[in-house]
C-alpha cells in the first residue's frame, strides 16, 4: 500500500538535513586529510577498542542478567505489584546518566571501569526488560499450554527461549550502543576517580584540542563501526521471533503462579528497583537536603527553591527545546514509519533514520557545526532552530522503530478497503492509520522528549544547546559541588516523567514505547 509520497519526501528531506548531510560532510572531510588514517594503527587507539568494548560488554551483561528474568517477572507471572514495578522500571533509563553518576560515586567507592559499567548497566537494563516483557506477553496461550503438557515447566521454557531471546538481544545491543557512545559518565567518574578513557571520551578530548574535523572523525571511525555492527544486530533481531505482527486468533497466555518462588522473586525486583532508582535518587535527596547542622525538610525546600530560581531559565529552555523536538519528529516519524512498514524496500528507510543515532554524539555535533556555522546560516546555527533540529536527526531512529512495529502489526486490509472506496494517501495516513496507534505515537512522542531532555554530549559543542538544564548540571557538577545541584537534578528527572503521568492520569489505552 503506497504511502503519501509528498508527506514521505518532506520527511525524507528533514532526515537528510539533520540527520545524514553532518554525517555525509564528516565523512568528506576525512577524504581531504587521508594521514589523519594513521591514528587507527596507533598503540592508544587499540588501548581505547579494548576498553569501549569491556565497557559496552560489562553493560550487555548486567541489562541481560537482570533485564531478562525482571521482564519475565513482570510480564508472566503473578509477581505482587507487577505493574507499578514495571512502571518504575522505566525510572533508571529516564534519569540522565550523569545525575546516575553523581549518586553513586558518593554511594559507592569503586572508581573507573567497575563504576562506569554499574552506572551504565544499571540505567540500561529496561531496555532489556521492556523487550522481553513484550515478547513474553505474545507468546500464544495454545502454544504454551502445549509444551506445558509435553514435558511441563522445563518444556514450556525450552519453547518460549527462542522466541524471546530476540527481544532480549533487541535490547542488549540497544543498551550496548547507549554505552559505547556515552561521554558523560566516563568523564564524570573519571574527574573523581582514576582516568577511564574511552572512544566516546578521547573523540570529544581530539576535538578540543585540535579543532579538526578530520581528526575527530578518523579517531571515531573504530567506534562507528562498532556502533553500526550493534545495530545491524538489532535490526536483524527485530524482524525475528514474536516481535513480528501478532497472527490472528492470538490469546494472551495465562499468568503463571510463583508459589514458592515469590518471595525470592519479590526479594530480586525490589532491590533490583533499590539499587537502580530508591537508592541514586534518596542519594540526591539527602544532598538536597543536607546542611551544616544535617539534614532537614526546611534545608530541602530551600534547596530546591534556589535550583528553580538559580536555573528557571535552563529548565524552560529544556522543556521547550525538547517539546519541539519531539512534536516535529512525529510527523517526520509517521511519515517514514509508514513508508518503512509498506514499502517494498522500505527497510532502507528504517536503517536510515538509525544512522545518525551510529555516530557518537560528539561527531555529531561536530558535524552539525561543520554543517551550520557559517555567515549565511549563523543566526541559525545559534538559535534554537539548530538545535531542535540536531535532536529531530539525533533520535528520529526511536519513533521511527515504534511506529514501524505498530504499523506492522496493524492489518493492510483497513487501508486497502479505504483506497477502493476513493480515499488519498492523505486520509488514510492520517485517518485509517493514525487513531490505532495513538498509544505508539504518545511513546515516540515521548521518547524523544525524554531523550532531548537528556542530552548532553552534542549540546556541549552546540551554541544554542549551551542554555540547557543538562548543561548546567554538566558545569555545576564538575566546578562546584552544592545542595541546588542535587535538588536541580531532582527537578529534571521529574521533567521528564511528565509526560508519562499525565498519560498515565488521562488516557485509557497504555502507551506503547518501545515495540
Amino acid at each position: 500500500m503506497p504511502t503519501h509520497r509528498p508527506t514521505l519526501i518532506l520527511a525524507v528531506a528533514a532526515l537528510a538535513l539533520f540527520g545524514l548531510l553532518p554525517l555525509a560532510i564528516m565523512a568528506w572531510r576525512i577524504t581531504g586529510d587521508m594521514s589523519a588514517l594513521s591514528r587507527l594503527l596507533d598503540a592508544r587507539t587499540i588501548s581505547l577498542i579494548g576498553r569501549t568494548v569491556l565497557l559496552g560488554s560489562g553493560v550487555v551483561f548486567i541489562a541481560l542478567a537482570v533485564g531478562i528474568p525482571f521482564g519475565y517477572l513482570v510480564a508472566r507471572t503473578d509477581l505482587p505489584g507487577r505493574g507499578l514495578l514495571s512502571s518504575l522500571s522505566w525510572i533508571p533509563l529516564l534519569l540522565p546518566p550523569l545525575v546516575m553518576a553523581m549518586s553513586w560515586t558518593v554511594l559507592a567507592p569503586m572508581r573507573g571501569a567497575p563504576m562506569t559499567i554499574w552506572i551504565l548497566g544499571l540505567g540500561h537494563f529496561p531496555l532489556v526488560a521492556t523487550f522481553v516483557a513484550k515478547a513474553a506477553r505474545r507468546i500464544d496461550r495454545s502454544q504454551v499450554e502445549a509444551a506445558r503438557l509435553v514435558g511441563g515447566w522445563s518444556a514450556q521454557w525450552r519453547m518460549e527461549w527462542p522466541l524471546i531471546a530476540p527481544a532480549a538481544v533487541l535490547g542488549a545491543t540497544l543498551a550496548f550502543v547507549f554505552a559505547i557512545n556515552d561521554f558523560a559518565v566516563p568523564d564524570y567518574v573519571s574527574s573523581v576517580g582514576p582516568k577511564f578513557n574511552v572512544y566516546a571520551d578521547e573523540v570529544f578530548a581530539t576535538w578540543q584540542v585540535d579543532q579538526k574535523d578530520a581528526e575527530a572523525v578518523s579517531t571515531a571511525l573504530p567506534l562507528i563501526a562498532l556502533t553500526l555492527l550493534a545495530l545491524g544486530v538489532a535490526l536483524f533481531m527485530r524482524r525475528r521471533g514474536s516481535l513480528a505482527s501478532l497472527a490472528g486468533g492470538f490469546e494472551r497466555p495465562t499468568i503463571m503462579r510463583l508459589g514458592r518462588g515469590k518471595a525470592p522473586a519479590v526479594i530480586f525486583a525490589l532491590g533490583l528497583l533499590t539499587v537502580s532508582v530508591f537508592m541514586p535518587v534518596g542519594q540526591l535527596l539527602k544532598e538536597a537536603g543536607t546542611g551544616d547542622t544535617g539534614w532537614s525538610i526546611g534545608h530541602t525546600a530551600g534547596a530546591f527553591s534556589m535550583a528553580l530560581e538559580r536555573c528557571r531559565d535552563n529548565l524552560r529552555a529544556s522543556i521547550l527545546l525538547a517539546s519541539a523536538a519531539a512534536t516535529v519528529a512525529l510527523p517526520v516519524a509517521f511519515a517514514i514509519g509508514h513508508g518503512a512498514a509498506r514499502m517494498r524496500h522500505g527497510k532502507w528507510l528504517l536503517a536510515a533514520s538509525m544512522l545518525p543515532f551510529a555516530a557518537p554524539a560528539i561527531l555529531f555535533g561536530i558535524g552539525q557545526i561543520s554543517v551550520w556555522n557559517h555567515p549565511l546560516t549563523q543566526d541559525f546555527y545559534t538559535g534554537d532552530g539548530l538545535v531542535i533540529g540536531m535532536l529531530l536527526g539525533r533520535y528520529l531512529a526511536f519513533p521511527v522503530l515504534v511506529i514501524t512495529s505498530a504499523i506492522e502489526n496493524l492489518s493492510p486490509r483497513l487501508e486497502e478497503s479505504a483506497a477502493m472506496v476513493g480515499a488519498s494517501p492523505f486520509t488514510r495516513l492520517f485517518r485509517i492509520v493514525a487513531p490505532p496507534i495513538l498509544p505508539a505515537l504518545a511513546g515516540a512522542w515521548t521518547l524523544v522528549f525524554v531523550f532531548a531532555m537528556r542530552e548532553l554530549d552534542a549540546a556541549i559543542l552546540v551554541p544554542g544547546a549551551n542554555k540547557t538544564v543538562m548543561f548546567r548540571l554538566y558545569n555545576a557538577v564538575h566546578f562546584y559541588r552544592q545542595d541546588y545541584v542535587a535538588a536541580l537534578a531532582l527537578v529534571t528527572l521529574f521533567v521528564i516523567l511528565i509526560p508519562g503521568l499525565l498519560w498515565s492520569l488521562f488516557a485509557r489505552k497504555k502507551m506503547d514505547v518501545l515495540s
